[in-house]
């Protein structure tokens, strides 16, 4: 049996002062040692995942591999989902998610010899009716379920529990946090509503799940988003 950490969290680019929040996010991220990290926000232009994944491995001792993909259209300039992780990467792939130019990250990665498939996804944020996220949640689904391997969805969903989109991922798919109380993960500072999940689907059992970079320091929050956190467990298995 094979054990990891799984981490995720929503950057917020380079907004809000990132060079005086980047300190507070590389401190929160090494006291946990992860061994995956889904971001969501991170900004394209200036490389802030690779970055952020250099700035952690002198934290910690340990090699991060960062694998980015850029939201469609003009927004990529900006923005896109990314995914570190001091294990292989054996594969990585985009996925359109239509509106607003979103898109999903995937990428295979081997664990002490067990292969996974994470995915990494930031849902539509202006659709009210939630059509939109439902559609995205669908197609995100239906990339991850033919995976060969266990899958892990993560990143900011947009909708809350119950939300057609997340009953969506229901039968596949749970939460890391069943039984965890999560009053919110955003905004951080007000937390009301659960927006941010790690999910995990068949062949991975769960150790322990909680929040990260869930407090200022200094007054100042390292996002506007608090970071969830997840122990797991697999076994190895043939891809």
């Amino acid at each position: 049996m094979t054990e990891f950490t799984v981490v995720s969290l929503n950057l917020r680019g380079v907004h809000d002062s990132w060079l005086r929040r980047e300190p507070l996010v590389v401190h929160g991220l090494a006291e946990i040692h992860p061994d995956i990290i889904c971001l969501q926000e991170a900004a394209t232009w200036c490389l802030q995942a690779r970055w952020l994944g250099w700035r952690l491995s002198r934290a910690t001792g340990y090699r991060y591999h960062a694998v980015q993909a850029r939201k469609r259209g003009w927004r990529g300039i900006l923005e896109g989902v990314a995914i570190l992780s001091r294990h292989p990467l054996v594969e990585h792939r985009a996925l359109g998610l239509g509106a607003e130019g979103r898109v999903a990250l995937r990428a295979g990665v081997r664990v002490e010899g067990c292969p996974l498939v994470v995915g990494n996804a930031h849902l539509d944020h202006h659709s009210s009716s939630g059509d939109a996220r439902q559609r995205q949640a669908q197609a995100l689904v239906r990339w991850l379920e033919n995976a060969r391997v266990p899958a892990l969805p993560a990143g900011d969903l947009n909708d809350v529990p119950g939300s057609p989109a997340l009953q969506t991922f229901a039968g596949p798919f749970r939460s890391a946090h069943e039984g965890v109380e999560l009053v919110g993960t955003a905004p951080a500072w007000d937390r009301h509503r659960v927006i941010d999940y790690i999910l995990v689907g068949e062949g991975v059992e769960v150790i322990d799940a909680g929040t990260c970079l869930d407090a200022p320091i200094a007054g100042r929050w390292p996002s506007d988003h608090i970071g969830l956190w997840a122990r797991l467990r697999t076994s190895p298995q043939e891809a």
